[in-house]
């Protein structure tokens, strides 16, 4: 008997059992979402890996009767979770791409789904990137119907095929998992570090979720952290586990707030929506600059995350520039701390920051009182001294606050007199006017 026939008779016996390998927020050290694998366990309770039956799957449609199988069984799992009131989490539950050549997929999808009243949001469907290839005219229609019925999507294993972030920029997506060989690397890499700023950085302007697989070092996870990457699936937090023992552990990291709270369900795609807007409530625009190469760009609220790099000016220049904006008495201030030599300073006395609260006119005329924080900032690809320009409009100033002019005083007027004296002589008398 060959192995997709084992496999057909496995299922039908309902050999093939779900097991539970947790997604946890690195922050926080809850979960923030479970992926469902299938483990084939034979009558005697041999466990048969993936890796011995999904290849020979793929190369026939048998990969989709598996593929159904566990979307079921991802449902009645969420179901029992209900069941027990035990709030329901996230699931993920990976898709063939061989999907496409199917009737109704989406259809049948929200049926089951519907059937056990489980959320779509709750739903997140992985189709891996090697699958993107085979046929991506019809994949991208596929996601993007998955999507308007309210399921999540995420693009997984990510670095270990052969797309390329232009294609997949493409792709209406929430979650990009990023391929375990892709840590198998030194942290101190440099080549390792640009590769990897480069996904997080992309992942950022398009306000995906970052999930990092198979990490398995405390010093993988504290660069994760670093970078930013908010999501951890590995070893160093748990293997994939039977039912039971993940519930368990399930109930142990339980948010204070339902699970199925819109800041966990709907992270994916809005937490950087959320902060950005937060920001830019207060700070009508946010200054980038590099202290090293002298320089900086103005990022604002429509701007950011499109992609469009705004243009890179001289630091120095546009401080210099600003001066004549700054009430007299406030000048000296406002440069010793603002220019590129003060800032450094600070940065090299071992300083977060710099703070600075100034009287300034804007161009319509109106003084107000303003404060600027410059934060200094890291990135693991350069070393380069960064800061990020914070500009808070405290007030407006009151009448009495407001800086008296200071006039320059004027030149005495010369009139100059063609004078003869006694002797006859004809001399020239400067006298004030």
């Amino acid at each position: 008997m060959g192995v997709i026939e084992e496999v057909r008779d496995a299922m039908a016996r309902r050999e093939f059992v779900p097991f539970f390998q947790p997604q946890y927020d690195v922050l926080t050290n809850k979960m923030w979402s479970v992926e469902i694998l299938a483990r084939w366990i034979e009558s005697d309770g041999n466990v048969i890996m993936p890796g011995y039956f999904i290849p020979e799957l793929e190369m026939s449609n048998d990969i989709l009767k598996l593929d159904w199988y566990m979307i079921e069984e991802a449902c009645i799992f969420l179901s029992k979770l209900d069941s027990n009131n035990i709030p329901k989490i996230p699931i993920s539950i990976n898709l063939s791409g061989k999907h496409v050549y199917e009737v109704n997929t989406v259809s049948r999808l929200c049926e089951i789904v519907d059937s056990y009243s489980i959320p779509h949001r709750l739903i997140i469907l992985e189709v891996a990137e090697s699958t993107l290839m085979e046929n991506p005219g019809v994949i991208k229609v596929l996601l993007d119907e998955f999507k308007s019925n309210g399921f999540r999507i995420a693009i997984d294993d990510f670095g270990n095929g052969s797309q390329t972030m232009d294609y997949i920029a493409n792709l209406n997506f929430d979650v990009l998992k990023i391929d375990r060989t892709m840590f198998n690397r030194d942290v101190d890499d440099i080549e390792f570090q640009k590769e990897m700023k480069v996904i997080f950085d992309y992942a950022t302007k398009r306000h995906l979720n970052t999930v990092a697989q198979g990490i398995e070092t405390r010093e993988m996870l504290d660069y994760l952290k670093f970078l930013g990457c908010r999501i951890v699936q590995g070893y160093i937090y748990d293997k994939p586990m039977p039912e039971s023992v993940f519930i368990e552990r399930f109930k142990e990291h339980l948010l204070d707030i339902e699970v199925e709270d819109i800041l966990l369900t709907e992270a994916p795609t809005m937490e950087a929506d959320l902060l950005v807007s937060a920001i830019f409530k207060k700070y009508k625009s946010v200054t980038y600059m590099n202290l090293t190469k002298n320089s900086y760009y103005v990022t604002q609220y429509d701007e950011f995350g499109t992609g469009i790099r705004p243009v890179v000016n001289s630091l120095a220049e546009r401080l210099t520039n600003s001066l004549d904006s700054i009430a007299p008495d406030d000048r000296d201030l406002y440069y010793s701390t603002l220019s590129v030599e003060g800032q450094l300073a600070a940065y090299n006395r071992g300083e977060e920051m710099v703070e600075v609260t100034v009287r300034q006119i804007g161009g319509d005329g109106v003084y107000r009182l303003v404060k600027i924080t410059n934060i200094f900032v890291k990135s693991p690809a350069v070393d380069d001294v960064l800061a990020i320009s914070l500009y808070d409009v405290i007030r407006e100033l009151e009448p009495d606050e407001i800086p008296v002019p200071v006039e320059e005083p004027k030149p005495e007027k010369k009139v100059r007199d063609i004078v003869t004296t006694k002797k006859g002589d004809m001399i020239i008398v400067d006298q004030n006017e």
